[in-house]
């Protein structure tokens, strides 16, 4: 225990004062009398409780001291050392995912975070300063070196799951930048975040890492996608099995509350399987869940099914047939188209609905309209080069919706084709700074350019393949009259119509959910996933656009990690800094004193 002010200790020297004055108060001398028979009764009384007034002639004297000594004491606000929190700056990074919603023992992990949170604050001294960082996609500062610990408190605990992919290792940054100077601690509530993935970053203060329990068990739906094939629809579903154990897995696609298809497979122990589901009616949108689980935000999933016929598919060129297989599965119309005797195509005249899928064809032999290219032949207008092999795994550089049920980081690649020029195509994928996969317009056609060769990839193999692929060739033919996918809180341009008076979106059972301003182009998806309408009112009537607010692809996974901790050595001599002041504790005891001190003083007179 240490004390913060120590020079009332000097308070003290009162103590003799007060025993001088108890040494010269008022003294009694003893005196015969003649008789003491008007004193009798006085004289009874004062027999059957002498020993009180005894005791009270050296009782007021010493509770008068305590009182004394413990208002001193509380005037040099004692402390004691934490043994929690070190150095003069707590940080809290919190993670509002969705996965945080998963839950455990009937509590969710983001209850558990923020109740770990508040007893960290409680731990510290009045003079510690706390800083709080909202780890979204975008890190937001909460606050910033407080000492009201109270306000910080209700920040926290108004704080809300946002349904957003976290974004700890920029939260980190500006974690760190708030403890410039003195010492402190950065403490990270998160569910699954491992300390090689945060290695590449330097750390001047100590990070504690809180990781959410793991789950018992956990079926999650990691992608779905429709097509329509004449009159029936088929299904692509993909679902993982996180538990230790195998699991039937039941699956329903739905429409509004009618259930469509049903089936139950079983699922082997930490690993996923695709389904077929064939023969479903026509509808705008479909809906498939599995049972409950500890994480119920990834056991529901939509899918919007274009309302435009399939696009036409032409092949031609050493295509892999895997990719025809795949477009087959999806119920695209394929055709390929050969080549004569000197290597020429003969492409059909272009239809509107129609997309050419060419792998290793020269520039000049490409047709006009929408094109998907793999493995484009060397040179062209593109620059192609020889293959090269890649030093690094793809990562996924710009959101894109045919890229919303892949995740490019799990994709083997070994070698891809450098390109010289892009011709202003965005890049969507890269290998470090080589561009793998590119999207845009090239002689005022949609085009998407894969730039190496699937031979040489495994993502053939990866389930959710096929639904890419029928995704590319949706959004180059133009096809569906939805909105499509969107993340929460996601910002996207939304063309309305020139003839809408107001716009709003809404759930599809008409509840308002916010309304739009017309004169801005961008809108602010809502921050729930599940499926939403836009609902577009004119002088003439309404119009209905439906759209899917979905989870990120990393949040369909409540896989959790053990927690950890990174010690720079910072602390060593730092957990004295930690200090809980117990002045409060000394001034309620010499309260307390001071109220039995009074009723002494008051018997006291009473018995005279």
């Amino acid at each position: 225990m240490g004390f913060l002010a120590p020079i009332s200790f000097w308070f003290l020297s009162a103590i003799p004062i007060l025993l001088v004055f108890y040494f010269f108060k008022k003294q009694y001398e003893q005196q015969t009398i003649s008789s003491i028979y008007l004193w009798e009764r006085t004289l009874r009384e004062w027999e059957s409780d002498r020993w009180w007034n005894k005791l009270q002639k050296n009782l007021l004297l010493l509770l008068q001291l305590f009182i004394l000594l413990f208002l001193i004491f509380a005037l040099t606000r004692p402390f004691i050392v934490g043994e929690e929190v070190h150095g003069d700056h707590l940080v809290i990074v919190l993670d509002s995912s969705a996965t945080m919603m998963a839950e455990q023992d009937g509590k969710s992990r983001f209850v558990d975070a923020k109740q770990q949170a508040l007893e960290l604050i409680d731990q510290l001294g009045n003079e510690q300063k706390v800083s709080v960082v909202h780890a979204k996609k975008d890190p937001v500062l909460l606050a910033s070196n407080q000492t009201d610990h109270a306000a910080v408190r209700e920040k926290i605990e108004a704080l809300q799951v946002t349904y957003q992919h976290e974004n700890v290792s920029d939260s980190l940054q500006l974690a760190q930048s708030l403890i410039q100077q003195g010492t402190g601690e950065i403490h990270v509530f998160t569910d699954n975040l491992e300390k090689e993935s945060i290695s590449d970053q330097s750390f001047s203060n100590p990070i504690m890492v809180h990781n959410g329990g793991a789950l018992q068990k956990n079926i999650s739906i990691q992608a779905f996608g429709v097509k329509q094939s004449g009159n029936q629809v088929s299904a692509i579903v993909t679902v993982k099995n996180e538990s230790s154990e195998a699991a039937d897995v039941t699956l329903s696609v739905n429409n509004d509350a009618n259930t469509l298809k049903q089936l139950t497979k079983k699922v082997p122990a930490n690993e996923q399987q695709t389904f077929n589901l064939t023969n479903l009616p026509i509808h705008d949108y479909y809906q498939v869940k599995t049972g409950d689980d500890a994480y119920p935000l990834d056991n529901v999933m939509y899918a919007l099914l274009p309302k435009q016929q399939s696009p036409a598919v032409y092949l031609a060129g050493e295509v892999n047939p895997f990719i025809e297989q795949a477009l087959l599965s999806a119920g695209m119309q394929v055709t390929s188209v050969p080549n004569d005797e000197n290597g020429n195509y003969s492409f059909p005249e272009q239809k509107p609905n129609a997309v050419y899928l060419l792998s290793g064809i020269e520039a000049d032999q490409w047709p006009a309209g929408p094109k998907l290219i793999f493995s484009p032949s060397a040179g062209g207008p593109f620059d192609v080069k020889e293959k090269v092999e890649l030093d690094y795994g793809l990562k996924q550089v710009k959101d894109a919706p045919v890229l919303t049920y892949t995740d490019v980081s799990n994709v083997y690649l070994g070698q891809a084709l450098p390109i010289g020029d892009w011709n202003g195509v965005d890049p969507l994928v890269q290998s470090g700074d080589q561009v793998i996969i590119g999207k845009g317009m090239y002689k005022k056609s949609p085009l998407m350019l894969f730039a190496f060769d699937l031979n040489d990839s495994d993502w053939p193999l990866q389930p959710g393949f096929p639904i890419m692929l029928a995704n590319s060739i949706d959004e180059l033919a133009g096809s569906g009259k939805s909105l499509g996918y969107y993340q929460p809180q996601e910002t996207a341009a939304i063309k309305l119509s020139t003839a809408t008076d107001e716009a709003i979106i809404e759930k599809l059972d008409g509840e308002d959910i916010k309304q739009l301003d017309l004169g801005k182009s961008e809108v602010t998806m809502p921050m729930k996933p599940g499926i939403y309408q836009l609902h577009e009112k004119t002088a003439t009537g309404s119009l209905f656009r439906n759209f899917v607010v979905q989870l990120d692809n990393e949040e369909r996974t409540a896989v959790s990690s053990k927690s950890f901790s990174i010690d720079t050595g910072q602390n060593e001599d730092t957990s004295t800094l930690s200090k809980q002041e117990i002045w409060g504790i000394f001034a309620v005891i010499a309260l307390f004193i001071l109220f039995i001190e009074w009723e002494v003083y008051r018997r006291g007179i009473s018995s005279r």
